[in-house]
């Protein structure tokens, strides 16, 4: 499924691409400066072992105590360009927030634009990665870091696809998550293929059997007392409002003190908006 900012014209590809052609590379006492702001990764490394090897880009903020409150991003199924998104939202919670550890998260199977590769399989971004081996890479990435940094908190915020894998790791995992931020959900992943069927008048790659796990038939299993918030753009096309809806619905049934956040005319590409950095930015407070 699409994932920020798959949409985005070619046009402004090329000019990102000559922007950043045009830029030299910044003297040692420019780096250090950008480094101590979070502009630039502290660590550009690797969580994980053999099959469960994933890449990602941590962000380190200025002022941190010996606990702090891990963010780790997931971005979504980026079918048509290569996922950066989720170090640009690290970047920015880092740079924003005091005490942060913020993790950009290259999900298993993808190639970020740099080259570098997550083991396990990609597949074809048809809901098709959200498979039980996914989900163990990224809880067991999560357990990793939580040794790594020590931190008081963990919040992990998924988008689209990311939000569903986010979504299952909370279910099948309760002790890796202790807030999580879902932007984009197709919640029920077999209704959403279905609606991606009918979308894309019909392709029958959306009809092929999946081994995916749907976050709407394990929310019965996932712990009412983490906070959860779901950001949906009312105008989503993509992952439709009502896909949040019935899972935050159901969290309701269960007691959950789960939010419903739906952003008037707001489309599927909502993840770097300033909207959803506000929610994750509650949850990282706790306010």
């Amino acid at each position: 499924m699409p994932s920020s900012p798959n949409y985005y014209p070619l046009l402004l590809l090329g000019t990102v691409a000559l922007l950043s052609s045009c830029q030299g590379k910044p003297g040692a006492a420019a780096e250090a400066a950008e480094r101590a702001a979070g502009l630039i990764p502290d660590t550009v490394e690797w969580v994980g072992q053999g099959k469960q090897r994933l890449h990602l880009q941590a962000f380190f903020s200025a002022k941190r105590t010996a606990r702090p409150t891990l963010v780790v991003v997931l971005h979504g199924d980026a079918p048509f360009r290569p996922p950066e998104h989720q170090y640009t939202l690290a970047r920015q919670l880092a740079t924003a927030y005091p005490n942060v550890v913020a993790v950009g998260l290259l999900r298993p199977g993808y190639t970020d634009a740099r080259g570098k590769q997550s083991a396990g399989k990609r597949g074809e971004a048809t809901g098709d990665n959200y498979t039980p081996a996914d989900v163990d890479a990224v809880a067991a990435a999560l357990r990793e870091l939580r040794q790594r940094y020590h931190p008081g908190r963990v919040v992990v915020a998924g988008h689209s696809g990311g939000a569903a894998l986010t979504a299952n790791v909370l279910a099948r995992y309760p002790d890796r998550i202790d807030a999580a931020l879902l932007a984009a959900c197709p919640c029920d992943v077999p209704r959403w293929r279905q609606h991606m069927y009918q979308l894309e008048d019909g392709k029958a790659i959306w009809q092929r059997p999946v081994r995916s796990l749907s976050p709407q038939a394990l929310v019965g299993t996932v712990d009412v007392t983490v906070p959860i918030t779901l950001v949906v753009g009312t105008a989503d096309s993509v992952a439709p409002p009502r896909f949040s809806y019935v899972y935050w619905q159901a969290l309701q049934q269960r007691r959950s003190p789960a939010k419903l956040v739906q952003l008037p005319k707001e489309g599927h590409e909502i993840f770097l908006s300033e909207a959803v950095r506000r929610e994750i930015g509650a949850l990282v407070t706790g306010h």
